[in-house]
């Protein structure tokens, strides 16, 4: 292998690329692309702002490489751009715990959204898939936080990554993170604990019975996974759902076309939820 084909390293093309090299810089955000797309899916949801945010934050590390100096990974600084971006994205949208619940009856009410629902029903290459809509109902409830600690949860509990490194990309202490994480996680164990009514005695979830029952047989999926156990505490419940929640992608599943629907739709009830975040 001659040295004008030898591959090269990532320290050889930050190098380049701060000095202009734009095939440097393609070279080396391309394996990291698939990463940074899964945390800002997993912060904002509807694949359209995902794709938007990703360009913003490879113009931003553009203009910005050259500030990079390797005190972190080159994937905690990319981390650090695109969680900020995401933050200020979300601002005060945040949704109610139950989003979910309402964007049924928002989904079957309104001509658009319904008719596409029979259309994307009635297609034999509709699919559903149990562990990818928890995933979504994971993210719905997330949403309920506040962009800061969503971070938090992100990073550390569902990308796990380790409490410095998830830190150095919120621009936090250690301790801060800690704080943020705990918040975040005693607040998810207590808004699922309030959507327990959803999971039957045999711990699954009704919700995902009742669409996974509504799609053709062909494109059912498995069976929906068990969430929680008769002798589960709400922490257990909640670890249950993030090991199904880290086994999904949203931009490959086989459903990922279903749920991008949902996020659309649940872009339009973005304005009746931000300032109802209790329910009333």
């Amino acid at each position: 292998m001659t040295s004008a084909t030898r591959p090269r390293s990532e320290q050889q093309l930050i190098e380049l690329a701060q000095h202009g090299d734009r095939a440097a810089f393609d070279e080396l955000m391309t394996p990291l692309l698939a990463g940074l797309r899964q945390l800002l899916r997993r912060m904002v949801g509807d694949p359209h702002d995902a794709d938007d945010l990703l360009q913003d934050v490879l113009i931003r590390a553009h203009t910005r490489l050259g500030t990079f100096r390797g005190e972190a990974k080159l994937t905690t600084w990319l981390y650090t751009i695109a969680t900020r971006l995401a933050i200020d994205h979300l601002g005060s949208r945040r949704l109610r715990a139950d989003a979910q619940l309402r964007l049924r009856d928002h989904v079957h009410a309104d001509p658009r959204h319904s008719a596409e629902l029979e259309r994307m029903l009635g297609s034999e290459t509709a699919r559903f898939d149990a562990r990818e809509h928890i995933a979504f109902c994971f993210s719905c409830v997330a949403r309920s936080l506040s962009p800061e600690e969503q971070a938090a949860l992100v990073l550390r509990d569902v990308l796990e990554l380790s409490n410095d490194e998830a830190a150095r990309a919120l621009e936090l202490s250690t301790s801060v993170l800690r704080h943020r994480l705990s918040a975040a996680r005693t607040t998810m164990q207590e808004r699922y604990d309030d959507l327990c009514r959803l999971v039957s005695k045999t711990g699954v979830c009704y919700q995902c019975e009742g669409l996974r029952a509504s799609f053709p047989v062909a494109g059912r999926g498995p069976e929906v996974p068990v969430l929680r156990q008769a002798d589960d505490d709400p922490e257990h419940a909640y670890r249950r759902r993030l090991t199904v929640v880290r086994s999904t992608d949203p931009d490959q599943g086989v459903a990922h076309h279903f749920h991008d629907f949902l996020w659309r739709a649940l872009a339009t009830l973005d304005t009746t939820l931000d300032t109802t975040l209790d329910g009333t």
